[in-house]
């Protein structure tokens, strides 16, 4: 395999793991801008590239572990 299709596949993995706020809102049912919020706290991990939110997809939805 050339490295360059290695490298792609690499990235195919990677963004397999993450969403976007845009994503985290459809999913966990919270608005866009709760999301943004939620990752600037800390609340969520995620981690901020540019003006974009890149968040880790296998965490509990934020909702849910408030009312444990």
């Amino acid at each position: 395999m050339l490295e360059k299709d290695k490298l792609t596949d690499q990235l195919d993995s990677i963004m397999t793991q993450i969403m976007t706020t845009e994503e985290a809102a459809m999913l966990w049912n919270l608005s866009q801008d709760r999301i943004k919020a939620l990752c600037a706290s800390g609340q969520v991990i995620a981690s901020k590239r540019g003006k974009t939110w890149l968040i880790l997809k296998e965490q509990d939805n934020p909702k849910q572990r408030n009312k444990d």
